[in-house]
């Protein structure tokens, strides 16, 4: 039905609990949990025994994400896929403007409900706009009296009204959320570039001078072997921990989120492998990575996904660690575990893992004119090398 004229509601007791519903929103809220406290307070306000948003997905048409209210999560199971704006949705998404309908199924826009779906009869729904567009839709459904008991009469103009005006509240809710968002990210970017200042500038210049103090003692240590070997190994140890802080100073240097950066996502890649390894890899890169990957960037994160996978699979390994170059013409990429070492499989050429992965990037890295090989490290565990020629 077309939207009601202008319609004031005079009931003290129902702008006293519109009031409450708008002090519930808080604006410093994550988005995804303040779209769930918008539809809990308009489920309160109007009596509704379910509730949603709909947000629309970016290009106006559909949904992108929808937060429900009401029903039970083994009704949520069985429907399935949520809904993606069609039908009587889909109608608010084409005229944003207020809804109600005493019985949603009798509505022309209806296509029904999904098996599973729970029956729905009274509705009643607005746009949140933000800025002057449409961010979502508020729907509300089956009005019941203050006692839980189903009301035949279904939403009234005042129900409509309030969910509207609660609808111009949560779109500036939203974009409150939205600027803090935003200011907690410029933040965190500023504390990360503080971050990584402090370990180049103090910590690494901190361990140069270390290293080259060692590096004076060497030549003094006489005929005394054993001392060094020490400094020396000393020394090796301080060279490692530079690169393990400059990978991390590169982390820290990249913006948080999505990255279409080969490094970002080499990064990304070894943290999420955490939850399969049960520790985290240890990263170094060399070269420009970035700069020389161009087209080869999806044939390396395929080559180390594949590796990390394998490792996970099959090592049983207590350490890895991730090696991306760029140097001497060649792309490669080297990932090293003390795990129980390469099974060789009879006639493949390739070892651990009896899966089509690893014989998969050995074609991979040969079409692109490359080498790929998996063999036992002398100090126990496997060695995988992935190497292909640059400008191809």
């Amino acid at each position: 039905m077309p939207a009601m004229p202008y319609h004031r509601v005079r009931d003290p007791d129902r702008l006293h609990a519109l009031l409450d519903a708008v002090l519930a929103i808080e604006t410093d809220l994550e988005l995804t949990t303040l779209l769930t406290r918008i539809v809990e307070a308009a489920v309160d306000l109007v009596g509704a025994r379910y509730g949603a948003l709909g947000v629309l997905a970016a290009a106006g048409s559909g949904l992108a994400d929808f937060v429900h209210v009401g029903m039970d999560p083994a009704a949520v199971a069985s429907i399935g896929r949520l809904p993606e704006g069609k039908g009587v949705l889909g109608l608010l998404i084409e005229r944003p403007e207020p809804i109600r309908l005493a019985e949603l199924s009798t509505h022309p826009a209806a296509v029904g409900f999904p098996p599973g779906h729970p029956a729905m009869t009274s509705f009643v729904g607005a746009p949140v706009r933000v800025r002057g567009r449409v961010f979502g839709n508020l729907y509300l459904t089956d009005k019941h009296d203050p006692a839980g008991r189903p009301d035949p009469a279904g939403f009234d103009r005042d129900d409509e009204q309030l969910v509207t005006a609660l609808a111009s509240a949560a779109g500036i809710a939203v974009d409150n959320a939205r600027m803090h968002a935003q200011v907690r990210e410029l933040a965190l970017l500023e504390e990360r570039e503080r971050i990584a200042r402090d370990l180049h500038d103090v910590v690494l210049q901190r361990i140069f001078a270390v290293a080259l103090s060692l590096q004076a003692t060497e030549g003094r240590s006489g005929t005394d072997p054993d001392l060094a070997r020490r400094v020396t190994d000393a020394v090796d140890s301080l060279d490692e921990t530079v690169r393990q802080i400059r990978t991390t100073i590169f982390s820290l240097g990249a913006p948080p989120g999505p990255s279409s950066t080969l490094r970002a996502e080499v990064l990304g890649m070894c943290a999420e492998a955490r939850r399969s390894l049960g520790f985290d890899p240890e990263v170094r890169f060399a070269g420009p990575v970035d700069a020389a990957a161009g087209g080869l960037a999806g044939d390396v994160l395929a080559a180390l996904r594949e590796a990390l996978s394998n490792v996970a699979r099959h090592a049983r390994a207590s350490f890895v660690s991730v090696s991306v170059t760029a140097v001497d013409g060649h792309l490669a990429v080297v990932v090293a575990d003390d795990g129980v070492g390469p099974a060789p499989v009879a006639g493949s050429g390739v070892a651990r893992g009896g899966g089509r992965g690893l014989p998969n990037l050995a074609g991979r890295a040969e079409v692109l004119g490359g080498s790929f090989s998996v063999s036992a490290r002398p100090e126990g565990g496997t060695l995988l090398e992935w190497r292909v020629p640059l400008g191809r």
